[in-house]
């Protein structure tokens, strides 16, 4: 085998020289098909390198389909030189190609398009500037869970994926399969990085700003409650009003179903017609959620935030233009968006898939839709 590696190579990734050498000897049939490949304590030795990355470099000869890793055995060469590699590994490559970058959204409510929603189209922009610095085009798509994704991807070649949200698990571990260099939005996944906004940091502050200007009794809007996002945010809630000694009450836990205007509306409609008593202030999920929470506060015949202060969440346009203009918190969009897409170009570059959760910060802020209590 070779030698200590020179000081020059030694700064490229070292695992890949050695999986490189050690598929170049399998192949090269100095070690057959059954034969079991040096411990790797031994390839740490020969190629002085740690373990973490000698098992790095097998992990790949695994997805290259030379070996298998065998409990109480070892590392089993499986490739015979008539194999044809095509049939042993995915179909992509996870060389920097030159296909375009998708941006993969399910769709909304009434199996409607949410690309034209202010907090997906910042995304959206701010990730097609970022592509377009590096030549790369990206195209929007919408992939629910009964889409074929192996078609979307044959049909258009992808360099890279940007899923967005509450794209379905079973797409995402198909990228991961076909080694596709692949990054999560404003969700999270184990198995793949994931970049969002801190979502239980937003509402426990918003709660905290509440508490500290005299409110006791909160109410909730959630969203989807099948969101990774609205859970996390109504765990902000929570923990906030636990640690000032308040509960949420059942009957103020409001929404769950849907991200929109109507939602928001509907959910505060219903409340108000079955309690004669009310919170004083709503945390909403999103601002189209607070925005329907104020329509129906007013048609109700009370005024945000005389009677109901109202908090909402993404600092959308929307927000600011509202009357009263809304309280929110800030998520910066763009900076969730230039991370994800700074972390897909390294992993189009050198395929290592880094299982990390990043949080972008957030921020409240004040408007008018908020008042203090006596």
């Amino acid at each position: 085998m070779s030698q200590r590696m020179s000081q020059k190579e030694s700064k490229t990734f070292l695992y890949k020289k050695v999986y490189q050498d050690l598929k170049d000897r399998i192949q090269n049939g100095e070690y057959l098909r059954d034969a079991l490949l040096p411990s790797e304590r031994e390839i740490g030795e020969t190629y002085q390198v740690d373990r973490t990355t000698v098992r790095k470099a097998l992990q790949l000869l695994v997805d290259d389909g030379l070996v298998e890793k065998r409990a109480g055995k070892g590392t089993v060469v499986v490739w015979r030189p008539d194999q044809e590699q095509t049939q042993s590994r995915p179909v992509l490559r996870p060389e920097r190609r030159n296909g375009p970058i998708a941006f993969l959204l399910p769709r909304g409510d009434n199996n409607s398009s949410r690309i034209t929603q202010p907090f997906y189209s910042q995304l959206f922009y701010r990730a097609e500037k970022e592509c377009q610095k590096l030549g790369y085009t990206l195209v929007y798509s919408t992939l629910d869970e009964t889409d074929h994704f192996d078609e979307l991807v044959q049909a258009n070649g992808f360099s890279g994926i940007f899923f967005v949200s509450n794209v379905s698990h079973r797409h995402l571990d198909r990228a991961l399969e076909l080694r596709i260099p692949s990054i999560l939005i404003n969700s999270y996944y184990e198995r793949m990085p994931s970049i969002l906004s801190d979502n239980f940091s937003g509402t426990y502050t918003a709660c905290r700003y509440l508490i500290e200007r005299g409110h006791k009794s909160i109410g909730i809007i959630n969203g989807n409650s099948r969101y990774t996002t609205n859970n996390e945010r109504w765990r902000g809630c929570v923990t906030a009003l636990r640690e000032a000694g308040l509960s949420l009450k059942n009957e103020f836990c409001l929404g769950g179903t849907s991200w929109e205007f109507e939602a928001g509306l509907a959910a505060v409609e219903q409340m108000l017609a079955k309690n004669t008593v009310y919170p004083t202030a709503l945390v909403a999920f999103n601002d189209r959620l607070a925005l329907g929470a104020i329509q129906a506060i007013h048609q109700a015949g009370l005024r945000v935030p005389d009677d109901i202060s109202v908090i909402g969440y993404d600092n959308s346009d929307q927000a600011k233009y509202s009357m009263p203009k809304i309280t929110t918190v800030e998520i910066h969009a763009p900076l969730m968006a230039q991370t994800a897409s700074r972390m897909l170009f390294q992993q189009i570059d050198d395929y290592e898939v880094l299982t990390v959760k990043v949080l972008t910060p957030v921020e409240l802020i004040e408007q008018d839709s908020v008042r203090p209590l006596e």
